[in-house]
């Protein structure tokens, strides 16, 4: 809007239609002087200053005498690896690992046959020793229910009793927490360690 309004103004100083004398009351120049102009919100630029071409031509010299010594460098490390702590014990165990073999010694037929039978018995004698053990558990719970029940028929205040658990059979004595419980708003002290991690 404001540069619409503009340029109606500026044509009708440039038509002759508009009073020089107001005009000049004004503004000293004359209609024909009046025109836009884009806005001008940019940083001034900075000034330039002038190197000298012999500084600039030490400083491109210096930075490829770096590149290339760092390119000779590469080239002479091109094929040493880095050398790894972990590999160390396992190159010293290929080079016993021979001497480490253990060769499997073959068994004989009778040898076979003697190993078979002895596990075969112990098998039998450790399902006959499982079956016995729970006979008697089964026997003693089956002979407890009847005592209980001919109790409960005798006296229900002995009955009530006997079913009592006895801290004696199961003891269990407890002292304190098993860990010291934290202390609140407990500033953290930073940890200390000695850095051995090797620089190649």
């Amino acid at each position: 809007m404001a540069l619409s309004s503009f340029k109606q103004c500026n044509r009708i100083l440039q038509a002759g239609s508009f009073n020089k004398l107001l005009c000049n009351s004004f503004h000293t120049c004359k209609p024909q002087y009046f025109h836009e102009s884009g806005t001008l919100n940019a940083m001034p630029m900075k000034r330039k200053v002038k190197i000298d071409p012999r500084i600039i031509l030490e400083r491109e010299q210096k930075k490829k005498k770096k590149i290339e010594n760092e390119l000779m460098k590469l080239e002479r490390l091109e094929r040493t690896l880095k050398p790894v702590d972990e590999f160390d014990s396992q190159r010293r165990l290929k080079r016993v690992a021979s001497e480490r073999t253990r060769e499997n010694t073959e068994l004989t037929r009778e040898e076979k046959l003697k190993r078979f039978h002895l596990e075969k018995k112990w098998c039998v004698y450790s399902y006959k020793q499982y079956k016995a053990v729970c006979g008697q558990i089964n026997q003693a719970t089956k002979f407890a229910a009847e005592a209980l029940a001919e109790l409960r028929k005798e006296s229900e205040e002995l009955y009530v009793q006997a079913i009592q658990e006895d801290p004696s059979i199961l003891s269990y004595s407890k002292s304190g927490p098993t860990e010291t419980p934290p202390i609140k708003n407990y500033q953290f002290p930073d940890g200390e360690y000695n850095e051995v991690t090797k620089v190649w």
